[in-house]
């Protein structure tokens, strides 16, 4: 049982980094963003009932896996099938209603008859195993069930019937059949420990498998996702020639080796002629590949190059301006702002900090 509690307790903490991740780098609408935290917060207080053998919060354990689904769900629908919204709302407010009226039988909150005692926990033992009634393990597989299914059909959509030429697509394709594979193993699992003899270890192994399948799924999330997901949709207007896709290859020897981002007057439309490409095509392709805006990113490289500039003798006695200058910035103020961003500090604490033999972090 050691082994499981540490492994519930890294699941927490791994739970809680994923939360802080989503938390940063998202920035979606809130509702979008709402589903991608309510994973991992789910997840770490599952996880945190099942270390501590929390017996008097077992009863929320239903309602949080049933949080779970909804915003797998939920993602998928906001993102790319906003016409399933209704029939994704009628699932998940089933799934929820009927685990909400599961809790008010368990805390004998409704009235006991014969037809609430059909959906009475049988008994609880102290490794928080749940013994429920035939009915409502239908009724839970059967939820199962139709989460996978949809989940299934969105997989097929995106996989098999779209063949679109856009940059997020085979990201996200393959985020897709992860997600799928995940479905189906829950499934499956769910009705083969139904015949095992030690369903205790069988059924803290699928728990444990879950729940890190998802927290590394939210976290390996494709990075466009941050950005720019709510303004993807697969239809024909994101489809591009295969000729006009950003060539990463072309596009690292301008802007890196060329050292565009120096260049005082770098913006998309001017880089985009020079690849000859369109200038939404190549915002997308910097959102996809770097996670950040095209601004941001001359802006990280201009400091870096900073970096590299002040550490060179040749330009030992040059201004601040100067030294602003020779790297893209129009002038020593506009470096401060991005150089405490991307460094830290200030610029002239830098160079004091070089001139006096020391290493810059």
């Amino acid at each position: 049982m050691t082994i499981i509690f540490n492994l519930y307790f890294s699941i927490v903490v791994l739970a809680i980094i994923v939360l802080i991740d989503v938390f940063v780098k998202f920035r979606n609408p809130p509702v979008l963003k709402f589903f991608f935290l309510l994973l991992p917060f789910s997840i770490a207080l599952i996880a945190l009932i099942n270390a501590t053998s929390a017996v008097n919060f077992v009863f929320f354990l239903a309602p949080l896996k049933t949080s779970m689904a909804v915003a797998i769900l939920n993602i998928f629908s906001i993102l790319y099938f906003p016409k399933f919204k209704k029939w994704v709302l009628i699932i998940s407010s089933s799934m929820l209603l009927f685990t909400i009226f599961l809790m008010l039988v368990n805390k004998d909150i409704l009235p006991r008859n014969a037809f609430t005692e059909s959906f009475r926990v049988i008994s609880v033992d102290e490794n928080l195993n749940v013994k429920i009634t035939p009915l409502v393990r239908f009724i839970r597989l059967s939820f199962l069930f139709f989460v996978a299914l949809n989940v299934g059909y969105f997989w097929y959509v995106i996989y098999k019937k779209l063949n679109l030429n856009n940059i997020y697509y085979e990201k996200i394709k393959n985020w897709t059949s992860l997600v799928f594979i995940l479905c189906c193993s829950i499934v499956l699992m769910n009705i083969l420990i139904g015949f095992t003899s030690n369903r205790e270890i069988w059924i803290n192994a699928l728990t444990i498998f879950i729940l890190f399948y998802i927290l590394l799924l939210v976290l390996k999330r494709p990075g466009f996702l941050n950005h720019s997901a709510i303004k993807i949709a697969f239809g024909q207007k994101f489809n591009q020639d295969t000729d006009a896709i950003i060539d990463e290859k072309e596009f690292m020897e301008v802007f890196y080796n060329n050292r565009y981002f120096t260049n005082p007057d770098a913006s998309l439309e001017n880089l985009s002629k020079l690849l000859k490409a369109n200038a939404g095509e190549l915002s997308s392709f910097v959102n996809a590949e770097y996670q950040m805006t095209f601004n941001e990113l001359v802006n990280k490289n201009r400091i870096t190059y900073f970096l590299e500039v002040v550490q060179d003798p040749q330009f030992q006695n040059f201004t601040i301006d100067a030294l602003a200058k020779k790297v893209g910035f129009s002038s020593r103020q506009h470096l401060h702002k991005p150089f405490k961003k991307f460094h830290g500090g200030k610029p002239s604490d830098l160079i004091d900090s070089v001139n006096e033999g020391g290493i810059p972090l």
